[in-house]
């Protein structure tokens, strides 16, 4: 429920604002990192869902599309479970994890690209920890709440905290049987003893090990089967000390971890369930993080892994005027999964602009 955002100007203010009429409390429009809270996610998505409708939008659920229908350039219709859509427009607002979406594209002749994208380890320590390095003293944080924190440690590969969870849990970010790999959230009050962020860094596609379109998914996928095989093919986490990680040690087998991820924890060596390059510039960046807390960030922290959903490895093309996708008329990637956003704000003014042109191009003269 993160609403932070480089983005700023109308389009930006008109999507907090949406939250807020749709139960968002109202300092979201103002504050500097604005968070809905995961316990509030059900009701605003309920309030969104029934505002569309109300406006005659319909929505469909346990619905997968199957297929596009396209004559001659155009897009004609959406083969779904449920039945036939016939549309000449079709926004394609996907999540970066929609992997069946991107391979029946493909397979029909969508073009795609590789993308970069970011991809680590989650590091988890006590929040009255993080609340000492920010605050200082105890007395503080009845006025201020749990304290959150933003590190980069610069290098020949930049390392940096991600989708940082202030009071929060580590949680399963599945979207396939038989894989396993983690994200984090808080809910609105951030009242759990424990804080937990991303440790990211950015693969580009030439180390992706193939040319195809999907080779990033497809490296995604190999970790994620190793992370799920090695934590016992349960849905438990790989798990270690963040120290013992940097200093290249394996956990003891059987060794017993703090941990808010609610299934379980398994001792596991996590340079296993991420590429090398990506352990390694962890491994460099960690003492730098370290030192900015003066020997704080690891004290009893524990990483868990792999974080390998950061943002989307596919980028599907559009036209930088028409933003349809070439070749495909009516076509309109948006969004995170289609690869020209990274996170709730940007994503929703990204689709935002491609109904203004829709609308722009088609609505009659003068309405």
């Amino acid at each position: 429920g993160k609403l932070t955002c480089r983005l700023t100007g109308a389009d930006a203010d008109w999507v907090l604002r949406t939250f807020v009429t749709c139960g968002g409390r109202e300092s979201l429009v103002y504050e500097h990192r604005p968070h809905l809270g995961s316990n509030k996610l059900p009701l605003i998505c309920r309030n969104f869902r029934r505002e569309i409708e109300r406006l005659g939008g319909e929505y469909r659920f346990q619905c997968r599309m199957e297929g596009i229908d396209v004559v001659e350039g155009q897009i004609q219709g959406v083969h779904t479970s449920s039945g036939y859509i016939a549309t000449r427009h079709l926004l394609l607002g996907i999540g970066h994890s929609a992997r069946d979406t991107y391979e029946m594209l493909h397979g029909v002749g969508v073009p795609l690209a590789q993308k970069a994208f970011q991809l680590g380890l989650r590091i988890e320590q006590p929040q009255e920890q993080v609340n000492r390095w920010k605050y200082g003293k105890d007395h503080y944080l009845d006025l201020l709440g749990a304290a959150d924190y933003s590190l980069v440690a610069n290098g020949q590969r930049d390392l940096y905290s991600f989708c940082m969870c202030a009071g929060g849990i580590v949680m399963p970010s599945i979207s396939e049987p038989n894989r396993f790999c983690t994200n984090g959230m808080s809910n609105s009050r951030h009242d759990t003893p424990y804080a937990n962020s991303g440790l990211m860094i950015t693969l580009h596609p030439n180390e992706f090990g193939g040319s195809h379109p999907l080779a990033g998914m497809e490296l995604q996928r190999k970790y994620e089967a190793a992370a799920f095989e090695l934590a016992g093919r349960n849905y438990e986490a790989p798990i270690m000390w963040a120290k013992d990680f940097l200093e290249g040690r394996s956990p003891k087998l059987g060794e017993m971890f703090p941990s808010t991820y609610a299934r379980g924890v398994r001792a596991v060596d996590l340079r296993q369930v991420i590429p090398p390059v990506v352990a390694e510039a962890i491994r460099a960046g960690l003492p730098a993080m370290d030192a900015r807390w003066k020997g704080r960030y690891l004290k009893g922290a524990t990483l868990v892994g792999p974080e390998m959903r950061g943002s989307s490895p596919v980028r599907i093309d559009r036209d930088h005027q028409t933003r349809e996708t070439p070749g495909f008329k009516g076509l309109y990637p948006v969004g995170e999964g289609a690869g020209y956003a990274g996170g709730i704000v940007s994503a929703a003014v990204d689709g935002l602009r491609s109904a203004r042109e829709i609308v722009r191009r088609y609505a009659p003269v003068g309405v």
